[in-house]
């Protein structure tokens, strides 16, 4: 089983829990137990499937801890987990929460992207849902008091961190180009406030729709930006800033046809680090190399090592895929979402719920590292790994490249 620390001692969580166990509402599976059911919400098709499949394995490998760590606990309380593919689609997103909370689920885990979590976070807020993404970075979804919580940094820290490695690369003029929603949207304009800091220039750049799948046009429309800077700021000083998810392959397949835009650097976002889409397409993969594209990833602590290295382990061999720290925040987050809820007796009351989970997560220290959260429900501390695809002894990999220290601002290559 997992190995886990918190200062929160199982006995206590497992006394308050028999205390209050009246008000909790979900349904009985045999004699003397009360099933707490733990939704998932991730894109196990579609666009960012990598992360997707990651956090289902994620999630179902906590539950089977969690009973196994409570097994026989006084309040007689199992956990299960309940997975729907939302495709990265904000309004399925929205019906899968639906269709999750009819059936009594009141813990829910995911979405990945900000614009799910922005169309889910009425409804979750209306009807005493604890959300919890992994993966949700959008400034504008950092609401302190609502049902929502985030395992990750909002943009800004993100933002900064690609700023700095821009600056320090030398580069003076930026052109940014981002699929058009709340996320990615929120960190190109995070980057773009971060490296204007900084005394750098940003062009308009180029957005794109969600839908889109022919990136012709936008390839058109960003090169005739690039050439622009160039002419001005000179080739060396040039670079594109790219904010997307598995979309990135069309986009670099438009992007390998004009000759100017394989002559700057690019840099990228945590949508695409680790991306299997991107490394398992040869010609996709090889303008990556060609133009560099260090990828910004909230990154794991070297010294939770011993907790999140056999964790990830364990989930590259149900998946195949290597997993990140957003998948290892699935895991982090149904751990913290398990005890809060024994703590609060259930999961029927969501102010005893958000208040178990805020104490819950100050608390606890797993796969990636403190989970401490700030008044906005989103984690509040976050250094970020870069990662770039390199060929390794002839074979493409994804390399990190870079570190970047949130707190100290120091950037380590």
């Amino acid at each position: 089983m997992f190995k886990f620390r918190s200062t929160i001692a199982t006995a206590v969580i497992v006394a308050s829990a028999s205390l209050s166990l009246a008000a909790c509402d979900d349904s009985p599976t045999e004699p003397g137990t009360v099933e707490i059911v733990i939704g998932g919400l991730f894109g196990l098709t579609g666009s960012w499937a990598t992360l997707g499949q990651n956090a289902k394995a994620a999630l179902e490998m906590a539950v089977a801890d969690l009973n196994e760590h409570f097994e026989d606990n006084a309040a007689g309380i199992v956990f299960a987990a309940r997975v729907e593919d939302t495709q990265l689609e904000p309004s399925r997103a929205l019906q899968q929460a639906q269709l999750l909370a009819a059936s009594g689920v009141r813990i829910m885990i995911g979405p990945q992207a900000s614009s799910e979590v922005a169309e889910l976070k009425s409804f979750v807020d209306s009807n005493g849902i604890l959300l919890v993404s992994p993966s949700s970075t959008a400034g504008a979804l950092a609401v302190p008091n609502d049902n929502v919580f985030r395992f990750t940094p909002s943009d800004g820290p993100e933002g900064t961190a690609v700023a700095a490695l821009m600056w320090d690369d030398g580069v003076a003029a930026v052109v940014p180009v981002w699929r058009q929603d709340a996320g990615n949207a929120g960190l190109e304009a995070a980057t773009r406030s971060a490296f204007s800091a900084l005394g750098g220039t940003v062009l308009q750049g180029v957005s794109y729709a969600a839908s889109t799948t022919n990136f012709a046009a936008t390839a058109t429309a960003l090169a005739a930006q690039v050439q622009s800077a160039i002419d001005e700021h000179g080739l060396e000083s040039v670079a594109v800033y790219l904010a997307a998810f598995d979309e990135v392959v069309d986009l670099f397949k438009a992007a390998s046809t004009i000759p100017v835009l394989s002559s700057v650097r690019w840099y990228g976002s945590d949508g695409v680090a680790l991306s299997d889409a991107l490394l398992s397409d040869d010609d996709a993969a090889d303008f990556a190399i060609e133009v560099g594209y260090p990828n910004p990833l909230f990154g794991l602590e070297e010294g939770a090592s011993d907790i999140w290295a056999p964790l990830s382990a364990r989930i590259q061999a149900i998946t195949g895929l290597e997993p990140d720290a957003f998948a290892l925040a699935v895991y982090d987050a149904a751990w913290v979402a398990a005890r809060a809820a024994i703590a609060a007796g259930g999961a029927g009351n969501i102010n005893a719920l958000k208040a178990a989970f805020v104490a819950t997560a100050a608390n606890h220290f797993g796969a990636t590292g403190w989970t401490v959260l700030n008044a906005a429900g989103d984690r509040r501390y976050g250094n970020f790994d870069f990662w770039a695809i390199r060929a390794v002894g002839g074979v493409n990999r994804w390399t990190r490249v870079a570190q970047y220290e949130t707190q100290t601002g120091r950037l380590i290559r």
